[in-house]
């Protein structure tokens, strides 16, 4: 448990900072209750549009660098930069939450913060775990993702009025603005004393075995050297020097396999979260609600709250299951109350109001089980040290473009009964097409060390 706790402090940093990322992702996904502020009077449509996709712009422009970059860094700078990107947004948020420019610019600039913590957290978090806590320890970061969406859905419906009829105490902006700030201003401070260098980072970039040792020993809660901990050290080694002969493209050398496995099924899992920012949006939630202009929606926050505690229940079971299972399990389940929900709106003209808010939010609450920390977990995993970086990113850059592709379509077709619940069917359709691939193809990686899992992952024997 010591080393549980220690590994945990050496997150924190990133837990906060993806808390922080959450939030502008809760930001793009609620977009539409800030139309009862001042920031959204006297723009366009396209503008209100450009601010919605210009965090996910960041996010995929900085992929590149740290895809190139990750290595020349250690791992506290990287999180000491992302620190920095948020407290930039944070300051210009909470002094100019209204100031269109200022918005736009910054969350870019939050952009640039998150997508750096997201690929740096997730290679770090597979490096330095041990190998019964690592599933724990990506889901807790998922969860962080998740807690900040649901915080800003509550700090959205308290500061912003249904209509614009007057300007509330307290500007949404400037309620985001004031967290983000305290947070990353925190990060910055302790990420240099709380982080510990992976081991495997030192001895596949500059081989000091002395310094990768004593990190390793730090971060297992010893004082010294125990057989388990050499034995670990020993896999590393060998993981790192194979490694050594592999070039960074993330496409050759027996990677193609793992990539094309968290590829395929990181999609599944965006194809669903679009499907919550855009599609269903918040409109199946509000059913259960008699909203007027001057009444707070807590569609929102209800669906993103269950979500959150989905996610916290989530680090308790990840490692009950092979992974394969839980993953099946989890989106058997969102697959299959998807598909509910599609074929109660192609058939039913009357229906009553609680059923598709119901199916909607359990399809959420089950996501959160298997098909968002698996995915994040095969992300920490697959890859052998000199292919990770670009690999991660690569993947990333995936997933985020992907969020804006999907923006981008839903701003450019009307939404409709009709193709609500075609979407509904489609969507409900590839989750469980992917889930039984997953389920076939998925390894089962608790309690493996590094090099195991990344050999079960290329089909390679030990």
């Amino acid at each position: 448990m010591a080393g549980f706790m220690r590994q945990l402090s050496c997150i924190l940093c990133s837990m906060m900072l993806l808390f922080c990322g959450g939030m502008h992702i809760g930001w793009s996904i609620t977009h539409l209750n800030m139309g009862g502020n001042r920031w959204a009077v006297g723009i366009s449509i396209d503008e209100f549009r450009f601010a919605i996709l210009s965090f996910f712009t960041g996010c995929g422009f900085i992929l590149l660098i740290v895809a190139a970059t990750k290595t020349l860094l250690p791992t506290r700078v990287w999180i000491m930069l992302s620190a920095f990107f948020f407290m930039i947004n944070g300051v210009f948020f909470v002094a100019m939450p209204t100031y269109y420019a200022a918005t736009v610019a910054t969350r870019i600039i939050a952009g640039f913060g998150h997508g750096i913590c997201h690929a740096v957290s997730i290679i770090y978090v597979g490096e330095i775990a041990s190998r019964n806590y690592r599933g724990k320890l990506v889901a807790i970061l998922v969860s962080s993702i998740i807690g900040g969406i649901a915080l800003f859905t509550v700090l959205s419906m308290v500061t912003t009025n249904p209509i614009f009829i007057v300007e509330p105490n307290m500007h949404a902006n400037r309620a985001v603005g004031i967290v983000i700030l305290s947070l990353s201003t925190f990060a910055l401070l302790m990420s240099w004393f709380l982080v510990i260098e992976s081991p495997l980072h030192t001895l596949t970039t500059s081989g000091n075995e002395t310094l990768a040792r004593s990190n390793l020993i730090k971060l297992r809660g010893l004082t010294m050297e125990s057989p388990s901990l050499m034995d670990e050290f020993e896999d590393m080694k060998t993981l790192a020097s194979e490694s050594e002969s592999l070039s960074p493209f993330f496409l050759t050398q027996g990677n193609f396999p793992p990539f094309q496995l968290v590829l395929l099924v990181k999609l599944a899992n965006l194809l669903f979260f679009n499907y919550s920012m855009n599609t269903a949006k918040m409109s199946l939630m509000s059913l259960m609600f008699t909203l007027t202009v001057f009444t707070h929606n807590w569609a929102p926050p209800l669906l993103m709250l269950s979500k959150f505690a989905g996610s916290v229940f989530a680090i308790l079971i990840i490692d009950l299951l092979p992974r394969r299972f839980m993953y099946g399990i989890s989106s058997t389940f969102t697959g299959t109350f998807m598909l509910a929900l599609g074929i109660i709106l192609a058939t039913y003209d009357i229906v009553e109001t609680w059923i598709p808010p119901f199916l909607y939010l359990v399809a959420e609450v089950f996501n959160t089980f298997g098909m968002l920390p698996v995915s994040e977990i095969m992300l920490s995993e697959a890859f052998p040290p000199k292919k990770r970086a670009l690999s991660v990113s690569s993947i990333l850059i995936c997933e985020y473009v992907g969020h804006m592709v999907v923006y981008i379509i839903y701003f450019n077709v009307p939404s409709t009964l009709t193709n609500t619940y075609i979407k509904t069917l489609v969507f409900a359709g590839v989750i469980l097409l992917k889930c039984l691939i997953a389920v076939l193809t998925i390894p089962d990686t608790r309690n493996k060390y590094p090099r195991e899992a990344v050999h079960m992952y290329m089909h390679k024997k030990k």
